[in-house]
């Protein structure tokens, strides 16, 4: 499961303490999870104690996956409730620089399929109709898209310091996925670009302005598909710029 996950988990276990005052631990079939997102979590647990309830996540018992086949995964509506992030000091230090800037975060993963890949031409193009917004983006290593020029750089060397810095954003522009259930956990305003391979009714937030252009709960498709790069074609730069735009009243 990637840190995305984790974080939709820690929104399940809010709502499970909170009904039972209960702490929760993630496992399945005999094994148990930890997260570097659950760090400072009051409400999680390592493993299964008397005080501890075990809440079923892991790989293979994603709640958002009704099938994972060969060259696709079946989508079933979800609908996340926003997690929660406890930040260290250190964390929130590195973070005050960058507080009330408009956050973008153009990077996709480099391993697997880029059908969550809005393109880099689009993201400059972003920049270049937002000239005159305090941005910065996100900046990592391991990502697939170089820096957008002329934009504030974040080095980020954890998910957790990049959390921290939506924490204090104005507003960001994002990729679904993992720094969009972030920006959730935290509070931020957040444009969040979907595509058409999966839809704001399985991982999606109200909270958001989020843009879906597929079909049904969306494609899933595990290997490079031109449906998906089709459907990100129609979300244009304009459009993203006024969903922002109107994100920030």
């Amino acid at each position: 499961m990637g840190l995305g996950d984790w974080v939709q988990a820690t929104g399940e276990a809010k709502v499970h303490h909170a009904a039972t005052g209960r702490r929760v631990c993630f496992g399945n079939g005999g094994k148990f999870y930890w997260s570097e997102v659950f760090d400072g979590n009051p409400r999680l647990a390592r493993a299964p104690a008397p005080d501890v309830d075990v809440l079923v996540q892991g790989g293979g018992a994603r709640p958002y996956i009704a099938e994972k086949g060969g060259k696709r995964w079946i989508w079933k509506p979800y609908k996340p409730i926003p997690g929660e992030l406890y930040f260290t000091p250190a964390e929130l230090e590195f973070a005050r620089g960058f507080r009330h800037k408009i956050i973008l975060g153009p990077d996709v993963k480099q391993v697997g399929h880029i059908n969550k890949d809005w393109g880099r031409a689009r993201w400059v193009e972003l920049t270049r109709l937002l000239c005159g917004l305090p941005i910065a983006q996100f900046v990592s290593m391991g990502l697939r898209n170089a820096p957008l020029p002329g934009v504030e750089q974040i080095g980020t060397e954890t998910f957790r310091q990049a959390a921290a810095v939506l924490a204090g954003a104005r507003a960001a522009v994002l990729h679904e996925g993992g720094l969009h259930h972030a920006a959730a956990a935290v509070g931020a305003p957040a444009v969040v670009i979907f595509g058409g391979f999966i839809s704001p009714a399985v991982t999606g937030y109200d909270m958001h302005r989020n843009l879906f252009a597929g079909d049904g709960l969306g494609c899933g498709s595990r290997i490079n598909c031109q449906h998906c790069r089709d459907c990100m074609a129609t979300i244009t730069p304009t459009i993203v710029a006024n969903a922002l735009r109107e994100l920030l009243g």
